[in-house]
Parts: C-alpha cells; sequence; structure tokens
C-alpha cells in the first residue's frame, strides 16, 4: 500500500515538472513570437501602406459605405475568433491601409482651391503670368517648361490664378530659367493618357508631381520675362548647376558632356537616343540618373574622408564616437550633391534611404537593415503619395532587398566554402578572392532581383548586364563621378585646376560610353520579352523566395508550408504559361483592336490561331515621342504578342506610317502591303531603310490583288484601282475588308469623296460591313452620305485625338451614322475598342465606358 502511494506521489512530482517545463517552453515560444513580431511591425506596416497606395492607383478608393461595413464586420469576426489583440492589430493595419489609399486619391483626384484654372472650361486660350518653379528641360527636339500661374487675364483685367501646368515646346530658344517670372499666352487642356492597355500612365505621373495642366508651344517667340519669383537659395543653387553644366560643355566633346551632365547635375536632357539605348541594352541605365547607386558612393566617400581626418586627433578620438560624428558630418555632402540634381524626386528618394541608414548608426540600429529599409520606404510614400508606382522605387527598393537577402546566403556559403578550399592561400591573396567573389554576387542579386520588374517595365531582361555592371559601374559610377564632383567644386576656385581634373574624368567617361557601346552592340546582350501579368509578376518573385529558402536554410529550419513553396509556384508558372500558349498560337476568335494613338489611324488584327496584323502606325511630328515604342508595342507585349506577321500602311502619310517604323525593327514582320505610293521626308526614308534592314517583302495591292486566305479569315483588297485614277494620297488609300463567316470589318484609311465615289462606282461587289473604320477620322469630306448607305455599319469606329486642331469628327457625319442607326464609337472617348468575333456573331469592349 505504501509502494503504490509513494509510486502515485512520485507520478505527480514528474507531472507537475512536466507541465512545469511545457510551461516555460510555451512562455519561451510566446515571448521569441513577441520579439519576433516586434521586429516585423514595421515592415508589415510599411507593406499595409504601400498596398494602400498601389490600391488607390488600381482605382480601389476606400471609406465607401461597403468599404467600412466590411472592414466592421471582418474586425468583429476577429474579435469573436481570435481576441481583442487580435482583431485591434489587423484594424490597425486596415487603418494604416486606409489612410494610404486616401492619401494617394486626395492627390489623383485633388479638391482644388477656387483660383485653380482646372476650374476653367478647358480646353480654353488663355492669357496669364506664372512662374517657372523648377529649371527648364532642353531635349535635341523640345522643351518643358514648369510653370506655376500667378494670374490670369479674363474680361481684360487680371485675377489671381493658381495651378502648375507643364508646357512642352517644340523649340525652346530662350534662356529660361527657375524663378523667371513668364507671360505667355496658351491653350490650356487637361493631361490626358493613351487609353490603350499598356501605355504609360501619364496622368498620374504629374498628378503625382501636383500638375493638373499641361500646353503646348510651337515656339516660345511669345513669352516675355516679366520679372522674378522663388527662393534665393534655391536660385543660386540652379546657378551654379548651369555654370558647370556650361564648364563641361566647353571643355569635352558632346558625347562626355552629356554622359557627366547627367552624373553629375542630373541633366539629361543632352544624351542622344541611340546612346540612352545601349545603356538601357548593357543593363546599366541607371548610371546615369542621380539615384542610391551615386548619392551612396557620395555618403561612403564623405564617411570615410572624414573618419580619416578626425581620426588624426587624439582629442576627437577620446571624446567622440568616431562612426556616429563621422555620420553626422556625411549629411552635409550628401544634400549638396542632391542638390546640385535639381528637383529630380528620385534622387531625394535616394537621400532619404541614405539618411535613414547615416541616422541609424547615430541610434545603434545599422544591424538592422530591413527595418531601416521598411522606415525609408515608409517616409518615402508617406513625403510623395505613390511613389511606389515609380519604377525608380521599385528598382531602387528590389534591388537593395535582393543584395541584402542574397549575401547573407554568399557570407554563409563563402565561409564553408573558404574553410574547406582556400586555408593554404595568404591572407592579402584570400582577401582579394573574397572581394571579387562579393562584388559578383552582389551585380548576380540585383539582376536577378530587379528582372521581373524590369520585363515588366521595359519588355528586357539584359544578358550582358553582369559583365556591364562589373566593367562600366565602376568607371562611370564611381570614378568619373568623383571626378566629376572634384572638378565642379574647383571650377569656382581655380577653373585651371578644374579643367585638369575634368580631362581626366572626361577620359574615364570615354571608356565607360565606349564599352557601354561595345557590349550593347553583342547579339544577345539583351533578349526582348513579353509583358509579365501581375499574377506572374508574384509568382515569379515567389519562385526567388522559394529558391533563396532552399538554398539558405536546412529543411528542418523550414516551416512546413514554406517548404513546398518553389515546386508550388513552379506548377503554378507551368499552367500559367500552358493557358498563354493556348490563348496566343491557338484561339480559334478574330480579334481587333482600334488603338488609341491620339490623332492617327492603328488596328491590331490577331487572326484565329496566331497570325498578327498590324494596319497603320500612327505617328506624331515630334520626333521624341515614337508611337510604336510607346503604344504599339506595349500594347501587343501586353497580349504576348512578340512577332508581328503583317504590317499594312494604307498611304504614306505620318500619321499612319510612324509607328511601323519602330514595329519594323522590333516585332520581325515578314511583309509590308502598301498601295504602291512613296513618302516623303527623312522619317519615311528611314522606314525604308528599317524594312530593307529587317528584310521586309514590299508587296503592292490594289483592287484587281486575289483575297488572301488566313486561317479561316480572307482578306479583300477593295481600293485603289491598279490603273492610275488620278487620286491623291488621301483618296488612293489602300481599303481592305476581312470577312470571317458572316462578319466583314472595312478599313478605309484616309478616304475622301473623290475616293468614295470611285470605290462605290468599282463594281466590286457589295461594302456591307459589321464594322467599320470611319474614313479620315470621321472629317467632313468623307462619309459622303452614298457611302454610309453602302457600308451599313452596324458599329463606325472613328480614330482620332482628343481635342484635335481639324475639329474631327464632323457632327454631321456623326449624324449621319447615328440616323442610319450605327453606333459611333471614338477613340479619344471610348479608348481602345476591341472587336471579337468567333464568325457568327460579335461583341465590342472599350476601354472606358
Amino acid at each position: 500500500m505504501k509502494s503504490e502511494k509513494l509510486k502515485s506521489k512520485i507520478w505527480s512530482w514528474k507531472s507537475q515538472d512536466n507541465r512545469s517545463l511545457l510551461s516555460n517552453s510555451s512562455l519561451l515560444t510566446l515571448h521569441s513570437s513577441l520579439l519576433s513580431f516586434r521586429r516585423a511591425f514595421l515592415i508589415v506596416v510599411t507593406v499595409a501602406h504601400l498596398l494602400g497606395q498601389v490600391g488607390a492607383a488600381w482605382g480601389w478608393f476606400v471609406f465607401s459605405p461597403l468599404w467600412l461595413s466590411g472592414v466592421a464586420l471582418f474586425s468583429i469576426a476577429l474579435w469573436y475568433c481570435g481576441g481583442r489583440w487580435l482583431a485591434a492589430l489587423v484594424g490597425s493595419l486596415l487603418l494604416v491601409f486606409s489612410l494610404a489609399n486616401s492619401a494617394l486619391q486626395r492627390v489623383l483626384t485633388p479638391t482644388l482651391p477656387p483660383t485653380h484654372l482646372r476650374h476653367l472650361s478647358l480646353p480654353q486660350e488663355v492669357r496669364l503670368e506664372g512662374w517657372l518653379f523648377r529649371e527648364p528641360e532642353r531635349f535635341p527636339h523640345r522643351g518643358r517648361l514648369y510653370l506655376e500661374a500667378l494670374q490670369v487675364w479674363q474680361d481684360g483685367a487680371p485675377r489671381p490664378a493658381a495651378g502648375k501646368i507643364l508646357v512642352s515646346v517644340r523649340t525652346l530658344a530662350g534662356s529660361w530659367q527657375y524663378g523667371d517670372v513668364l507671360s505667355l499666352s496658351l491653350r490650356l487642356r487637361e493631361p490626358r493618357n493613351f487609353h490603350t492597355p499598356g501605355s504609360f500612365d501619364y496622368e498620374g505621373y504629374l498628378a503625382r508631381q501636383g500638375i493638373y495642366l499641361s500646353a503646348f508651344l510651337w515656339d516660345d517667340s511669345g513669352i516675355t520675362r516679366t520679372g522674378e519669383h522663388g527662393n534665393r537659395l534655391r536660385a543660386g543653387i540652379e546657378q551654379a548647376r548651369r555654370t558647370i553644366g556650361a564648364f563641361f560643355t566647353t571643355h569635352l566633346d558632346q558625347q562626355t558632356a552629356a554622359v557627366l551632365r547627367a552624373l553629375i547635375i542630373g541633366d539629361e536632357g543632352s544624351l542622344a537616343k541611340n546612346l540612352r539605348e545601349a545603356f538601357s541594352r548593357t543593363g546599366v541605365a541607371h548610371v546615369l540618373s542621380i539615384s542610391g547607386l551615386h548619392i551612396g558612393l557620395v555618403a561612403a566617400a564623405a564617411y570615410a574622408v572624414w573618419w580619416w581626418l578626425l581620426g588624426r586627433s587624439r582629442v576627437l578620438l577620446l571624446t567622440f564616437t568616431m562612426p556616429k560624428l563621422a555620420a553626422v558630418l556625411s549629411i552635409p555632402p550628401v544634400l549638396l550633391y542632391a542638390s546640385l540634381a535639381g528637383e529630380n524626386v528620385a534622387t531625394w528618394r535616394s537621400v532619404i534611404m541614405v539618411l535613414v541608414y547615416l541616422f541609424a548608426i547615430l541610434f545603434d540600429r545599422q544591424q538592422e537593415v530591413y527595418r531601416s529599409l521598411a522606415l525609408a520606404a515608409l517616409l518615402i510614400s508617406l513625403l510623395w503619395p505613390g511613389a511606389v508606382l515609380d519604377i525608380s522605387f521599385q528598382l531602387s527598393f528590389l534591388s537593395v532587398l535582393s543584395i541584402l537577402l542574397g549575401m547573407e546566403q554568399f557570407t554563409r556559403w563563402w565561409a564553408e566554402w573558404s574553410e574547406q578550399r582556400l586555408l593554404n592561400l595568404r591572407p592579402r591573396r584570400e582577401r582579394i578572392w573574397r572581394w571579387g567573389a562579393t562584388y559578383i554576387a552582389v551585380s548576380v542579386c540585383a539582376l536577378l532581383g530587379t528582372a521581373p520588374a524590369t520585363a515588366a517595365h521595359f519588355n528586357q531582361i539584359t544578358l550582358a548586364g553582369l559583365f556591364a555592371n562589373l566593367l562600366v559601374v565602376p568607371l562611370l559610377g564611381s570614378l568619373a563621378v568623383i571626378l566629376g564632383l572634384v572638378a565642379a567644386g574647383l571650377i569656382f576656385l581655380h577653373t585651371g585646376l578644374a579643367a585638369l581634373i575634368l580631362t581626366c574624368a572626361g577620359l574615364v567617361t570615354r571608356i565607360g560610353i565606349w564599352l557601354v557601346i561595345w557590349l550593347g552592340a553583342w547579339p544577345y546582350a539583351a533578349l526582348t520579352v513579353v509583358t509579365p501579368t501581375l499574377l506572374e509578376l508574384v509568382l515569379l518573385y515567389g519562385l526567388l523566395g522559394g529558391l533563396l529558402l532552399r538554398v539558405s536554410s536546412p529543411k528542418s529550419q523550414v516551416p512546413s508550408l514554406l517548404k513546398y513553396l518553389f515546386p508550388v509556384v513552379l506548377v503554378v508558372l507551368l499552367v500559367d504559361a500552358t493557358f498563354w500558349t493556348w490563348h496566343r498560337y491557338f484561339h480559334h476568335d478574330l480579334r481587333v483592336t482600334f488603338l488609341d494613338v491620339g490623332q492617327g489611324d492603328a488596328a491590331v488584327v490577331e487572326f484565329p490561331g496566331s497570325q498578327v496584323m498590324v494596319i497603320d502606325g500612327g505617328g506624331f511630328a515630334s520626333e521624341d515621342f515614337d508611337v510604336g515604342e510607346a503604344i504599339l508595342a506595349p500594347f501587343l507585349w501586353s497580349r504576348k504578342i512578340g512577332q508581328v506577321d503583317i504590317l499594312v500602311m494604307s498611304h504614306p502619310q505620318l500619321d499612319h506610317y510612324g509607328g511601323l517604323i519602330f514595329l519594323t525593327e522590333r516585332f520581325s514582320p515578314r511583309e509590308l502591303w502598301m498601295n504602291g505610293e512613296q513618302g516623303q521626308g527623312e522619317r519615311f526614308q528611314r522606314f525604308l531603310a528599317a524594312l530593307d534592314h529587317a528584310g521586309v517583302t514590299r508587296r503592292v495591292l490594289c483592287r484587281e490583288s486575289l483575297p488572301i486566305q488566313f486561317a479561316q479569315v480572307q482578306a479583300h483588297i477593295l481600293h485603289p484601282p491598279c490603273q492610275p485614277a488620278g487620286l491623291d494620297t488621301n483618296n488612293a488609300s489602300l481599303v481592305l475588308r476581312l470577312s470571317y463567316g458572316s462578319i466583314d470589318l472595312l478599313f478605309t484609311g484616309d478616304l475622301e469623296a473623290a475616293g468614295e465615289h470611285v470605290l462605290l462606282s468599282s463594281g466590286n461587289g457589295t461594302l456591307a460591313s459589321e464594322i467599320l473604320k470611319v474614313p479620315h477620322h470621321g472629317s467632313r469630306t468623307s462619309s459622303g452620305q452614298a457611302f454610309v448607305n453602302a457600308a451599313a455599319p452596324q458599329v463606325a469606329v472613328a480614330s482620332l485625338g482628343d481635342h484635335n486642331r481639324f475639329s474631327f469628327p464632323a457632327p454631321e457625319v456623326v449624324q449621319r451614322y447615328t440616323t442610319h442607326g450605327s453606333q459611333f464609337l471614338r477613340t479619344d472617348e471610348a479608348g481602345a475598342v476591341t472587336v471579337i468575333s468567333d464568325g457568327r456573331g460579335y461583341r465590342v469592349e472599350t476601354v472606358l465606358p
């Protein structure tokens, strides 16, 4: 009996000890979790803030009754399931999300003061006075004035006015500068996007700078300077920038001076287009803009110099903490260099990133790099709502984050490898090996981390980037910057010595430029890729994250759910690739998209199967805006189209063939269909040269040409006649009809009354078509009543520019179509118009409602 009691006591003691151990273990686990959460809290808040702004950019605005009701119900459910602490935490994150969303919403759809010029009935001609709040930008074929309105004349009398205006000037000859008060007449208008999928969000880009108005001038002859305005300190800095830029231009050749001006004072206006493309192909375009690389270099150089100088003093060594004092003294050089870059927001974002790290040194937090990175991102998004949408922000943080994550693994790997392989090396040789391997690893990590984002924004993956970054960054991103800054400072002290240092900087810069051009000329220096979707971007970064987990942590330490991240993401990517392969090469619909290219024509035809035709390519007189590069190509890449089979030029006018030059160079077309007319001017000669270089067959077609088959679709050429008919360029436009089952689509180019008469009298069968591309953008010289009756379209699409100077479409033309019962769609109002047909019926989709 006693033995049984003793056994039960011993058992109870053991149970108590076990419970105590379990309790202590639980407390330790809880404590560890709380510490981990505390460290990650700032990162989680930053992510919530950035997501809130991304949601606003996509048109998802919070503080609506539906959103508030959903948040309330979600919080109650969390309280019931997880307790008040979980509900409070998630509620706080939702509040951060909502506030960030609201902040960007106020930028994109602002409440403007009563004096703001946006309240005028726009577009409108006005006479106003304003001051240049930024230094003008000058490019080879145009310039930009950043004007803030002070007063506007109405009814012959001035009244106060507000609003920032971006004025584009075709020929900017005047010596305008920051602070000038200018008097001028403008046709004010609201900035407008090209509403074609894949196009750049120009409206949002300007809104994030506080600019809600734009205007265009052919030249600046009508502008007069009436006074001065602005900050004197800022005016002095801008004067210094102009002095440095002029000194560089005087003492160096044009190309070298242009690159050094970009590196030292942030002036990229003089860079030639082919040089920019070479930097882009080699993956070193980031070197040309003053960003984190340059600001970090200046901060590191200043920190090292101050450390060395202060270390000479025993008193300072005993009195101060050298790292903290050097960090404080490094701030003024960083701010001075950033000031030389002008009003470059990307530069000041980089300054904040560097300043956060310098302050981390002051507060002994330099080891907490991820929290410092999160704090920098949070501060930037608070100061500049919507910064997360800028490619410079994304690439900066992605590159830094990928370097940090990758180098953690590299450091562990190097320590293990060096113990096994490098034990017999001397210390100096081992350091050289380590520095070289580290430099290469940093380059690889940055390239991998930014590759998906680069593919999404620039449709390019650079293969020469690894070599280019290893060779070019030390030259242009480090040595040329240091020498250029020294020369810039000496300009104000001793011009002779400044010229000597600048000569050295120019030599280094020329070597760097030569390397960029040489590497960029490699056949596969860069690969053009189609645009990844948002899902694909998430999957690609998930794949990189899963790969990092597999190589960085023992399997026993990886959470069970994350063990399968890499294979699961890989499978989903394969499914996604299978879907797009079928959608691109094996679909059965005819899909025609009339693109919004401004005042011009462009349509993309995706035939059943895989063949693609582009009918006309739009185009503007300005050589600085390439419709093919900015609108057509992004649309094609967004549709996963990397090759175009047929180009069609209805007639050789710039607003119809301008964008086809870029497509010829990048999309490997087989044939060009044309009416046989030759255009005039240098741009058309460039088009012909591009066709010859790409080996494109030119095919002249006319009314008697036989129908051409594309899968189940027939292409009929209805105009012009094969024999000369005395028609001008517009009236000789190539008229093409596509027939798919019972559905017909008629493309008419710039046909006018004379051409319509010839077409109607040709006796070439019926013109009746369900879908019509309206002739000549809806001008009153086209779409006569007889033609409208003969075509009898159910849908008529007019491709034209918003508030164009020709006043297209003519009201009487619109009336003819609507009276006939046609649905009249305009690309300036509806954006891109897409017609999808299975041969029996069709449906119409528009970008705008």
